[in-house]
């Protein structure tokens, strides 16, 4: 219900006024002009005053004109500015409806949007600790590398020992033989020279013996050992050695798995931002739309507007007929000014 604060004839005059400076009366420039009042009275003089402003125009035609034409013609002139205003009406609800659908599309499209580039922060984030755990799969790899290039080094040295002692033995073998070779020939001088030293001499030789074969033992012992410490070596190598083949097989699995994984998070990080960009297409266009329907809206409204002042127009020149019409009628039936009373 209207407030009494606002009359219905301050808003007319204020609506009148601006259709005389050419713009659209609407509730903000008919607040604006009065600098009082509520929304919702000026809203309700507003549409009185359109409704009247619908039913009063009536065609202007000279005063001269039958009284009788001007009554036939009156109801095709209503009809005429209703279906105007009814086009009007029904373009504005059109032009509104779109900006509306537009705006829900816009709401839409950016909500999508937000929510891709949600989904490919996170997948963003998912791939930086996927390469973390690569990068580190990949440090252990290397250490487990050079663990196992240590120990090869270690058992190639270890069967370098090994070769030496087998070296050493084959030339202390070979300096034997040699010795007891040269003192046979010694003993078979000894003999055809000396038949008197052959006790002393075959002594020295069994003493020579002895000690090569004290020698030869001793040596064999040492190789003997070297071998067995070789053996543990080598197997305890090869247990290590299967360990870490047994771990770096393990490494390499996770390493794979973390590659698949980081490939299906590209992929999916991939999707997302393609989804991202047709979304930002989407948004694109529904704002090309949305200008485009607040575009023609402003046509129609400045259409209307022109409608409404060339309306105006045919109002002023119409009360002006009548005020005319009006004051000849005035003056032909004021005795004053009648010839008879000349």
């Amino acid at each position: 219900m209207a407030r009494s604060g606002i009359r219905y004839e301050e808003v007319q005059d204020a609506a009148e006024t601006l259709l005389g400076r050419g713009l659209n009366p609407t509730i903000q420039r008919v607040r604006e002009l009065l600098g009082t009042g509520s929304n919702t009275t000026i809203s309700e003089h507003l549409k009185r005053w359109q409704q009247q402003l619908a039913e009063s125009p009536k065609a202007v035609l000279p005063p001269t004109v039958p009284e009788t034409v001007m009554t036939a013609l009156e109801p095709f002139w209503k009809i005429a500015v209703q279906q105007a205003e009814a086009a009007f009406e029904e373009q504005r609800a059109a032009a509104a409806q779109a900006v509306a659908a537009a705006e829900q599309a816009r709401d839409a499209a950016v909500a999508g949007e937000r929510q891709a580039q949600t989904a490919a922060d996170d997948l963003s984030r998912q791939l930086d600790a996927a390469s973390v755990s690569a990068r580190q799969l990949a440090d252990q790899l290397l250490v487990a590398q050079e663990r196992r290039v240590a120990a090869e080094n270690t058992i190639d040295a270890a069967e370098q020992r090994a070769q030496a002692a087998i070296d050493a033995v084959t030339q202390i073998r070979a300096e034997t033989e040699a010795r007891i070779a040269q003192m046979d020939a010694v003993l078979q001088q000894s003999r055809i020279d000396m038949a008197s030293q052959q006790l002393q001499a075959q002594q020295r030789i069994d003493d020579e013996r002895q000690r090569a074969e004290a020698n030869e033992t001793r040596l064999m012992h040492l190789l003997d050992r070297d071998r067995a410490e070789y053996a543990t070596e080598r197997q305890a190598f090869a247990t290590e050695r299967q360990e870490w083949k047994n771990r770096e097989a393990g490494w390499r699995i996770q390493l794979e798995t973390q590659r698949r994984e980081t490939i299906d998070t590209r992929a999916a990080l991939a999707i997302a931002e393609e989804r991202l960009r047709v979304r930002d297409t989407e948004l694109r266009q529904v704002r090309a739309a949305l200008v485009a329907a607040e575009n023609r809206y402003g046509d129609m409204t400045r259409a209307t507007d022109a409608l409404r002042n060339e309306l105006r127009t045919a109002l002023d020149a119409q009360n002006r007929l009548r005020q005319s019409f009006e004051m000849s009628r005035q003056a032909r039936t004021d005795p004053r000014t009648s010839p008879e009373s000349e």
